[in-house]
């Protein structure tokens, strides 16, 4: 049932991800099939259903790399905008108007105190684990991850909105159509398009009142009304693309860590040790993120023939890019099923690459180790399994043995 205040035609509904979703829903057999698969594609490429997959590193890289020959449009760019009112950059290939966006997109990031920001969560975190007394259990992602990364989104996009509980089911939704509804289900995409008609309003509302005032704000929407590079429609698009996945990458994130750690008792204390050193923690997370990311894969798919590794590619082929069999390869991650803290960041494909990484970095960069770090603080007791909301971590119970 929805929470008071939420409109319960776009709440993703609390039940497992399904069939084939479900046999992935934990680490061990995602993590073989990634091994396999990256054993498969040793020499080059494969061709599997129609789709080539990129397992080795340096094959995934090019793929991402090449952005001319293997696009992202054909993926993301008629969903996004059926969500966003228009495009964004993740659903744009190389042009002129990607570049004045992407532009105009990093420096309002930059322009953000991050400082503040990070305050701010770490604010938030700290009262709901206080409110958990030793020996006391939290939900690690409904009552905690999933609810201080909405209120990070609402103070760096600028959100005015009912209710933080709005805005976490809205970018579910909105997200669970637009990367992860490869078989365009019906009622996961009426579900985004509404909850996504919710998410203009509030943006286009609060940048009108914002022009008419002439206060901009400090934010993420203040610094773009500031730059004068887009237009009121194009700040909305931004703002809207990159509140798409401000909530649920965080929460799974999270989820998926804690339950990796939660199953590794020297992973656990190592982390634990490094737990008031959020850079080297958040080396860990990408290390544990490995085991059991939050996305496996990224698409590409051809808009020419050519080749790609020595593998032929036909135009129109989809591209499946291994991401996570990638972060095994030998070559790229010297003995691999080794987690250490202190590898190259620049090595981790979790959130993408090429000319299409998350937007969102420098945010995860501080925020899912801060969570992570605040549970690890407390004493990490059992950690239970993860309850899900179609494919999104929704619940996961962890009990905290200390003050």
């Amino acid at each position: 049932m929805a929470q008071a205040g939420i409109d319960a035609s776009i709440v993703t509904p609390v039940k497992g991800p399904g069939l084939i979703a479900g046999f992935l829903s934990g680490p061990a057999v995602i993590g073989f099939g990634a091994k396999l698969a990256g054993c498969i594609g040793r020499a080059k490429p494969f061709r599997v259903a129609g789709k080539v997959v990129a397992t080795r590193h340096a094959h995934v890289c090019e793929a991402l790399s090449r952005d001319l020959d293997f696009a992202i449009a054909p993926v993301n760019a008629a969903k996004i905008l059926e969500v966003n009112g228009g495009p964004f950059i993740l659903g744009m290939d190389r042009s002129a108007v990607l570049e004045r966006e992407r532009q105009a997109l990093y420096e309002a990031l930059h322009a953000v105190d991050m400082h503040a920001l990070q305050a701010a969560a770490q604010a938030d975190a700290d009262a709901r684990l206080a409110a958990v007394p030793a020996g006391g259990e939290i939900d690690a992602v409904g009552g905690y991850a999933r609810p201080v990364a909405a209120g990070t989104a609402r103070r760096l996009f600028g959100l005015k909105v009912p209710s933080d509980g709005m805005i976490m089911e809205v970018a579910r939704s909105i997200f669970a159509h637009t990367f992860l509804n490869l078989g365009d289900d019906k009622t996961i995409r009426d579900r985004a398009i509404r909850a996504g008609n919710y998410m203009q309003s509030w943006l286009a509302d609060e940048i009108a009142a914002r022009r008419a005032s002439g206060q901009f704000g400090d934010d993420m929407m203040g610094a773009l009304l500031r730059q004068d590079r887009l237009d009121d429609a194009g700040i909305r698009r931004t703002l809207g693309g990159m509140f798409v996945g401000a909530v649920d990458t965080t929460a799974s994130c999270v989820a998926k860590i804690l339950y990796v750690v939660g199953r590794d008792p020297d992973l656990a204390a190592r982390m634990a040790a490094d737990a008031d050193d959020l850079k080297r923690l958040y080396g860990w997370c990408n290390e544990a993120l490995r085991r059991w990311p939050h996305n496996p894969i990224v698409m590409r798919e051809a808009v020419r023939d050519s080749e790609l590794a020595g593998a032929a590619v036909k135009k129109g082929d989809r591209i499946i890019a291994f991401t996570q069999a990638a972060m095994f390869d030998p070559e790229a991650f010297d003995d691999p099923d080794r987690l250490r803290p202190d590898r190259d960041p620049s090595l981790y494909l979790h959130l993408g690459g090429g000319l299409h990484p998350c937007s969102g970095r420098p945010v995860n960069a501080f925020q899912i180790p801060l969570l992570v770090a605040g549970l690890l603080r407390r004493g990490l007791g059992e950690v239970g399994r993860i309850g899900w909301a179609g494919p999104f971590p929704h619940r996961l119970i962890v009990k905290l043995l200390k003050d």
